[in-house]
Formats: structure tokens, sequence, C-alpha cells
């Protein structure tokens, strides 16, 4: 009998130490903040946009990211937009992202990616070159600048700074000692981007980027007709694509390189106005994700930066103001040293030979 006692006493002290059984609640979901509350300050300082355009952007964009089968609150198209913009234009990680909308980094990550991938698919109708009707007019800006003729954009190269992939992570590592993604932009006088090509390691060549990009073949085929870009010593020799005089042997041909440096200093000018803006961009902490889908925010920024161009959106004072000297603005868009081979015995050098010879006496023989 004793026994069955100190059974029943063991049982009944083992069942006291148990925790209470939970009480099913229902699952209480964070409120996402609304952005039509938010203080216009804080859009223009935490996404680089005013509401005007953030709503803009959300038209633009709802029929992309909407989803018909979401459930659970899912996050507002203003929301998402608010979201990525953050993300490109902050250094914070993604984490902290999320606080600004109120959720969590996995939510933020597929907002980033779906509006990454709404604006890439824009991208042909936000990044193009000029139209034929327009070219009297991007010539007549470009020789405002330096009295350069017939210049319809400037041609150069940037680096991205991304994690170092896996695989096959050495053809990624720059001149500069850090891993990227070496990308060409074409731009024009007002600094709005007419071609992008973000796919291509650090370690690539600008004569290499500019042959595989599709600017070339478009060139090559005659589409800039008797205007002409401009491009860095790295660049080939083309009747389309004039670059510097590599040793100037006389006064007119020193003034022609100082009229196409400072031309081609617009190019310069559009990648710094792009990492100012889109701060994931900028180097301070790379961009960390395979290098397709860094490729990918890299042309949703340029998307963004031709808005923000066309919409005359301004950047923070602290961030638009101009700082440094020519020096620092021509650190990107022009690659530094590296002077490409020329085949002098090619057709294409020699017609870009004989025009730019051209020039050189037409215009700047007689300053």
């Amino acid at each position: 009998m004793a026994d069955i006692d100190a059974l029943i006493l063991m049982l009944t002290k083992r069942n006291s130490r148990r925790k209470p059984a939970r009480i099913q609640t229902k699952k209480r979901f964070r409120l996402h903040q609304n952005v039509q509350q938010l203080p216009e300050e804080l859009l223009i300082e935490r996404c680089r946009f005013d509401r005007d355009t953030i709503n803009y952007l959300s038209d633009l964009l709802s029929d992309k990211l909407v989803n018909p089968y979401a459930h659970n609150h899912p996050l507002s198209v203003e929301a998402k937009i608010c979201a990525a913009l953050a993300y490109y234009t902050s250094n914070s990680f993604q984490t902290a992202v999320g606080n600004f909308v109120g959720v969590s980094q996995s939510t933020i990550s597929h907002a980033v990616t779906h509006v990454t991938d709404a604006l890439v698919e824009l991208g042909e109708q936000f990044i193009k070159f000029p139209p034929a009707e327009s070219h009297a007019q991007e010539k007549q800006q470009f020789s405002d600048v330096a009295g350069f003729p017939d210049v319809l954009g400037g041609v150069g190269c940037t680096h991205i700074a991304i994690r170092a992939p896996p695989g096959d992570p050495h053809t990624f590592l720059n001149h500069k000692s850090f891993h990227s993604l070496k990308v060409q932009i074409t731009a024009d006088v007002n600094s709005a981007i007419t071609s992008v090509v973000a796919r291509f390691p650090g370690s690539s060549k600008d004569s290499f980027v500019w042959r595989k990009s599709p600017m070339a073949t478009r060139c090559a085929a005659g589409y800039l007709g008797k205007g002409h870009l401009l491009g860095g010593p790295g660049y080939p020799l083309r009747p389309w694509l004039l670059t510097p005089v590599r040793r100037p042997a006389c006064r007119a041909e020193e003034r022609y390189n100082q009229a196409l440096r400072k031309t081609l200093r617009q190019v310069a000018k559009t990648c710094r106005l792009l990492k100012k803006r889109f701060r994931c961009l900028d180097g301070a902490r790379v961009l960390n994700c395979f290098p397709e889908k860094c490729g990918r925010i890299i042309i949703a920024c340029c998307v963004l930066h031709n808005i923000a161009v066309a919409r005359n959106v301004p950047l923070p004072p602290e961030e638009g103001a101009t700082q440094g000297s020519n020096r620092e603005e021509e650190e990107d868009g022009e690659e530094e040293g590296e002077e490409e081979e020329e085949d002098t015995e090619s057709p294409q050098y020699q017609l870009g030979q004989q025009k730019r010879q051209a020039i050189i006496q037409q215009h700047f023989e007689k300053l």
C-alpha cells in the first residue's frame, strides 16, 4: 500500500512541474507602414525619390508586382517599391531595410527580387539610344560642351563591387584588386544612360566589353549615320567611335584630345550620379549575390536613374553637391592606363583614322 501511495505522490509532483497548456490565439501580423503617410523628407532620404515619382513607379509596375494568389497580408505595391528603393539606395543590410517598412528580411529579399525583375523587363523602354530625328539636337548639345562636332554620346566602363563568386573568382578580380562586374554605359549630355552592359567580369578589357555589346553591332550597321561616339584609350578607333591621339605631335592634336576628354566627362559624371543615388553600387559594401543577379540589380538601377533624370528628381543636398576635382570625376567611365592594341591594317581602323584626322584639321587647327 505504501508503494502505491509513493507512486501517486511522485506522479503528482511530476505533473505539477509540467508547463500549462498553451492557449491558442489568433496569429497577429505586423502592420506594414502606409507609404502615403510617410513624410516627403523621409522618402527622399531613404528612397531617393519623391512621393509623386513613387506613385508613378507604382502605376508603372503594379501589373507586374500584384500577386492575385498572395495571402497573409502581403506587401502593397508601394511598400514593395519603397523596400527595393531603400535597398538600392542604402549601405544597410536587408535587415535594416526591413525595419524601415516593418517586415522581415526574407520578405524584403523577395520584394527586391520582384521589383528588380519588373524593372529589368522595362529596360528597353527607358534605356534607349536617341532616335535619328533627335540626332541634330544631340550633336548641338555635345558641341556646346567643348566644341567637339557630331557627337551622339560617350562610352565608358566602371566597376561595381560584388562578392567573390564561387568556382572562378579570379576572373572577377580587377586591376584595383577587388572583385567586380565591369559595366559599360553610353550616356548623353544630360547624364541619361542610353545603353548598358552589365555581365562581364572585372578583369575584362574595355575593348572586349565593347565588341561584345549590342551597341557596337548597331554602330557597325550604320545606326549613327555621320555621327559618332567618343571613347577612352582602351577603345578601338572606328569611324563611329573616336578615341584620343596616343602621342599628339602638334597643338591641333592636343586640342582634339582636350576637347574629347572634356566631352567624355559626361560619362564619368553619369557613373558618379548613378552611384551616388544608388549606394548599393558605390563599393562601400559589395553586392552580396551571384554575378547574374548583380547585373540585374545594376540594370534596374540604371532604369531608375533614367526615370529620375527624366522627372528631374534631385539628390538630397548632401549627396548632390559636387565635390572633388576633375580627376575624381574621371575615375569612373574611363579605364586608366591600358590602351587598345590596334590592328592598323584593319579597314575600319584606317577609316576611323581618316575621320579623326579630318576633324582635327577642320575644327582644331585654326583655334
